[in-house]
């Protein structure tokens, strides 16, 4: 296989227009019923039944959910049913809501999920914020109906990085399960104890092998040099946070536990991923790069090798070549498939959330994305 220079969009379109970039984390999940939704913040979820091509407004609302929350986490179900992780937009750090809809979003459902006894330590060492508003929380289903959804969940001290016990500094990504439908939430484990805002994909060949996009963020570790970090990580001499950047993390066993993959650490402020996994074992990773550029990496092996400039591809995805999109986007920009090889990006740039049309062209030997 090659990868064809350059990189063409069949067709863009403004979709809705929030009026700011600030912080809208995007989601774009399938229905069962093949309708489209966008999580969309401060507008609401958008719907559309017509792949993309046209999109109806439907305003969130939660009456059993203190005012102006925001929904940093959005899924749907199987069974059809609309899910929102969500916390006051302001000082809501200490609290998270999840709500629930089975009418398309007309009317919600709300449930306050205590989370400071997650931690190893319980009640006597809880976690005391979680990480929901102006983050990337995302919701997985198992085959058996289990419900889970990871987000940031902090000791007090999570900014002492130096501290003598390096088991408690970190943005920790925690997984958190529910077997009853949404009523209780618990059974939590570790994504990555200095990772978060991390989005699933799913083998389509086997349901334990997971591959996830995910930040990872973290300042200076007791006894690491900040020289030698600076050039592993390429970010900017005395940055604060050397490591700010999007990663891939891989499952075997469901999601109960993950590892980093190895040379997928996509480089300084190439954070804000997102992924999918297709039937036809297309792997699709966009972010961000310093430039604040989006880009997308290819895979059309399961993630095996990436597309780069030669014929046989790259087993890194920090190697792949990084299509570019646009040139002016904020934060994440998911993608479903419309069909085989074809598929809607969608982006916020210039105060709009913007579609991006795109297809891989199969042709011999070039393999790219054309008009």
């Amino acid at each position: 296989m090659g990868a064809r220079e350059g990189m063409n969009i069949d067709k863009k379109m403004i979709i809705c227009s929030p009026g700011v970039n600030e912080h809208t984390m995007l989601h774009m999940v399938r229905h069962p019923d093949r309708s489209i939704y966008i999580n969309a913040h401060k507008l609401g979820l958008v719907r559309s039944t017509d792949e993309g091509e046209s999109w109806t407004q439907i305003p969130l609302n939660f009456p059993d959910a203190p005012p102006n929350q925001d929904p940093g986490g959005f899924g749907i179900t199987r069974d059809g049913r609309l899910w929102v992780v969500h916390q006051p937009l302001q000082g809501g750090e200490t609290d998270m809501f999840v709500s629930c809809s089975a009418d398309d979003g007309r009317s919600w459902k709300t449930r306050q999920v205590a989370f400071g006894h997650l931690s190893p330590g319980g009640a006597d060492d809880p976690y005391v914020t979680a990480g929901v508003n102006r983050c990337y929380v995302n919701f997985l289903e198992r085959s058996d109906g289990t419900l889970m959804f990871s987000c940031s969940l902090r000791y007090a001290d999570w900014m002492d990085y130096t501290q003598k016990d390096q088991s408690r500094p970190g943005i920790r990504d925690v997984m958190i399960r529910s077997t009853d439908g949404g009523k209780t939430w618990g059974d939590p484990t570790v994504v990555h104890q200095h990772a978060t805002e991390t989005q699933y994909a799913v083998d389509p060949a086997d349901p334990d092998h997971i591959l996830a996009a995910s930040r990872k963020q973290r300042q200076l570790l007791s006894g690491e040099d900040q020289a030698t970090v600076e050039r592993l990580t390429g970010c900017e001499p005395g940055a604060g946070y050397p490591y700010k950047g999007g990663l891939l993390l891989e499952s075997a066993d469901g999601a109960r536990s993950f590892h980093e993959v190895p040379d997928s650490y996509l480089g300084y402020y190439s954070h804000r991923a997102a992924i999918l996994w297709t039937g036809n074992n297309v792997v699709l990773v966009t972010h961000q790069n310093e430039e604040g550029a989006l880009l997308a990496r290819i895979s059309l092996d399961g993630g095996k090798t990436w597309l780069d400039d030669t014929t046989n591809g790259t087993p890194s995805i920090s190697n792949a070549k990084g299509f570019v999109m646009t040139d002016d986007h904020s934060f994440p920009a998911p993608t479903v498939e419309l069909s085989v090889d074809h598929f809607l990006t969608v982006c916020v740039s210039q105060g709009n959330v913007e579609g991006f049309f795109w297809h891989i062209e199969r042709d011999g030997d070039d393999i790219g994305l054309n008009q």
